[in-house]
């Protein structure tokens, strides 16, 4: 077991979409690829594939969102971190960018349930966080999946107490195998058994 110093990591939240609503209760920010910063008001802003129009207008893709005093939201789920809005294939790729641990708050409850004892549930932040850094793709537009592609994200929505709490108390350990961060496959599914 190794400490780390913080990283961020990027999630998949939709990929090639026709249309994209990013929406806050609070004042948030639009910055874009040329670095020009838009302060939006709170409500939402809906994005399809082509220049940007209404209070996006003459911002050029990909657009990164940057939460005020409040979440951002995609659609009706809110998100820690920032929402960045890609082009590709005149369709809308979202990613969201996050600290790791932020991220974990949002995976270790969909992943293990969130009333089980403290100990496995920091046993399980543990092996999330190795994973996710084991499997990182600095090179790709992001890093894992939302789903059991890599592990299942829920953003705010699925955080509880006692997980961010096994996530807090475990902040920056990992698990280390032949001087690397060890790729840690784990599922729910095996009743007991594995190979």
């Amino acid at each position: 077991l190794k400490i780390i110093p913080g990283r961020h990591v990027r999630v998949l939240l939709a990929e090639t979409t026709p249309r994209v609503q990013i929406s806050s209760k609070k004042p948030f920010r639009v910055v874009d690829a040329r670095g020009k910063k838009r302060r939006l008001a709170p409500g939402t802003v809906t994005l399809l594939p082509g220049a940007p129009k209404g209070k996006l207008k003459r911002l050029k893709l990909p657009l990164r969102f940057e939460p005020g005093a409040a979440p951002i939201k995609l659609g009706e789920d809110a998100y820690r971190g920032t929402l960045l809005i890609h082009a590709q294939s005149r369709k809308l790729t979202v990613v969201n960018r996050l600290p790791l641990d932020r991220y974990l708050r949002g995976v270790v409850p969909w992943e293990m349930p969130d009333d089980w004892h403290p100990e496995a549930l920091k046993a399980q932040a543990v092996v999330a966080r190795s994973y996710a850094l084991a499997t990182l793709k600095p090179r790709k537009l992001f890093d894992v999946y939302p789903d059991v592609r890599s592990q299942v994200y829920g953003g705010i929505r699925a955080e509880a107490v006692s997980t961010n709490r096994a996530v807090g108390a475990t902040a920056g350990r990992v698990l280390y195998w032949n001087g690397q961060i060890a790729t840690t496959f784990y599922h729910s599914t095996s009743g007991g058994r594995t190979a």
